[in-house]
């Protein structure tokens, strides 16, 4: 498969696909909260910032930031690290990748 044919059908989609970045984070720590599981909103926020990754991915112009949001995410949610996952750090996190999200479609959505 062509990686050329699948930026063109990507481009194709007529519902933006980045608002799926803030809807799978907040979505996930709304969850969290609910059943009273950290893990979660921190493995929903992870899955947000995969998603941005490939969204970045297919875009013509690659942001660095988006492309780079799950090696963050690996890294602030790691389990064994120092900064406890708590509430606070996952609605930080999933507001800092919705703009990431923003800018990507602002800025690297052209040719």
């Amino acid at each position: 498969m062509d990686i050329e044919n699948i930026r063109t059908d990507f481009q194709e989609i007529k519902r933006p696909v980045w608002t799926g970045v803030p809807v799978i984070s907040f979505a996930g720590i709304i969850i969290g909260v609910l059943l009273a599981s950290p893990e979660v909103g921190a493995v929903a926020c992870g899955f947000a910032s995969v998603l941005l990754a490939i969204i970045a991915f297919l875009k013509p112009r690659r942001d660095i930031v988006a492309l780079l949001a799950p090696i963050y995410a690996l890294l602030i949610f790691n389990p064994y690290g120092a900064v406890p996952n708590s509430l606070t750090l996952q609605v930080l996190f999933a507001a800092t990748i919705t703009v990431a999200a923003i800018r990507m479609e602002k800025r690297f959505s052209t040719v």
